[in-house]
């Protein structure tokens, strides 16, 4: 009886024993958490991926469609305007001509002028014996200059009414300058009849070219003269220097003159402007009607124009 006992207590641990060992297997080695983990987490890192793997293509397209785009709206605007800009810096703006007529002083030598096919610039006498009234020819006139006389080494030229000499004082230089602008109320420039001694003396043609900016003048130098001064003094007053380059008419005869237009139209097209001076001769109004065609091969301007 008591082995009985004895021996059902040693069946009870056992069953117990082996209770335990079963319920641990059961959890310690069950693979269910891990493969579903596994199958969980696995589609996820390859989804993942082939995200990955179609985005950056489709992104990398969407960028290069973009900058595509970008160059095709922006280059054509790009090379226009670089067009446009070349065109201003290479276009040429057509050569211009100064053609000034002096010793203006009758109404016949202003219709011969005006008469011309082209501009052209009266330079006008202040009142001289050969004509007292020739100021009235300013009358009514937009563009037109003075002509002064100056000191020359010509005996005769230095005859003329009120001629300006080197010994003027500032005071007489003064009252000649305002006298003439009371004669022409509305002239801008005025150049030099004759004056080869005047201009090439600094003292004197100091003290004129001070009168003539107090006045509201611009002189521009008939350069009668290779010594003349007034280059310089223009710099000194900080001024704009604007001389003849050349007379159309020292040899007097129509294919002489003709020689010299195209040598001025040659000059203007050369620098881009040139300012040559004639007076009213029969051969310099024929000389510049007989070459029309080449005088309009540029663009002739007034003085007030240049």
């Amino acid at each position: 009886m008591i082995f009985r006992y004895i021996l059902s207590f040693f069946l009870l641990i056992g069953a117990l024993n082996s209770a335990d060992i079963e319920v641990i297997e059961s959890f310690d080695t069950n693979p269910q958490p891990v493969i579903e983990q596994t199958v969980i987490q696995t589609p996820q890192i390859v989804r993942q991926k082939s995200v990955t793997k179609t985005q950056e293509p489709k992104a990398n397209r969407r960028e290069a469609n973009i900058s595509k785009k970008t160059l095709s709206k922006k280059a054509p605007k790009k090379e226009l305007k670089q067009k446009i800009e070349e065109k201003k810096v290479y276009k040429k703006s057509k050569a211009k001509l100064v053609i000034i007529i002096d010793d203006v002083s009758h109404m016949y030598q202003l219709y011969t002028i005006k008469a011309l096919p082209f501009k052209v610039t009266p330079s006008i006498f202040p009142p001289t014996r050969m004509n007292m009234q020739s100021y009235k020819l300013a009358k009514g006139l937009k563009h037109f200059m003075v002509h002064l006389p100056l000191e020359s080494h010509s005996r005769q030229m230095n005859t003329i009414y009120k001629l300006l000499r080197v010994n003027a004082t500032q005071k007489q230089i003064n009252a000649r300058v305002k006298e003439i602008r009371k004669l022409f109320p509305n002239d801008v420039y005025i150049n030099n009849h004759t004056g080869s001694v005047f201009t090439s003396n600094y003292k004197a043609s100091k003290k004129l070219y001070k009168a003539l900016i107090d006045n509201g003048f611009i002189f521009v130098d008939s350069k009668t003269t290779p010594n003349t001064q007034i280059p310089r003094i223009a710099k000194e007053f900080h001024k704009r220097y604007i001389k003849s380059d050349f007379f159309l008419d020292n040899i007097l005869s129509v294919s002489a003159i003709e020689k010299r237009i195209k040598e001025a139209v040659a000059l203007a097209k050369k620098k881009g402007y040139a300012v040559v001076i004639g007076h009213p001769h029969p051969q310099t109004f024929q000389a510049l009607r007989n070459m029309a065609k080449l005088i309009q091969s540029v663009q002739t301007v007034y003085i007030d124009e240049l």
